[in-house]
């Protein structure tokens, strides 16, 4: 972009320059996005979304009912949660925006169900099949 403007500036001082800016004031969303994410191995970190524009809004490290609860009640107004089937989303939502209604987003919906469709046709091919043998008369 720095040169299509032919201004000879680093990629450094831009991104100095950026990083100095101060960001737009968080705004709460009536409809929250949470869910989580693997940092690594066996760490996961949770974010949260606005779930109408899709900007992100937070994210921090670990999966806290605690943590996620105190954000909501710092931040009124959420009235609609999209999560996962975690528990601790659940609870955390619960605690800290009781009023608000808990969804499940298309994914989380979507895998539910593949998983679901999984299990009962691994079921069927697991069954014994029984073979009808034509009686001869």
């Amino acid at each position: 972009m720095l040169r299509i403007l032919n201004v000879t500036l680093s990629r450094c001082t831009v991104l100095a320059q950026l990083m100095k800016m101060p960001l737009p004031p968080l705004v709460t969303p009536r409809v929250l996005g949470v869910d989580d994410f693997a940092l690594y191995g066996d760490t996961y970190g949770t974010l949260l979304v606005d779930a109408t524009t899709h900007l992100l809004l937070t994210l921090w490290e670990g999966r806290d009912a605690e943590q996620l609860s105190r954000w909501l009640r710092n931040h009124p107004g959420v009235e609609v949660a999209c999560r996962d089937g975690s528990l601790t989303y659940r609870q955390g939502i619960a605690d800290g925006a009781p009023d608000a209604a808990q969804v499940s987003d298309r994914f989380h919906l979507w895998q539910g169900l593949s998983r679901r469709v999984q299990d009962v046709a691994a079921a069927h091919r697991a069954a014994p099949t029984r073979t009808r043998r034509a009686k001869i008369s």
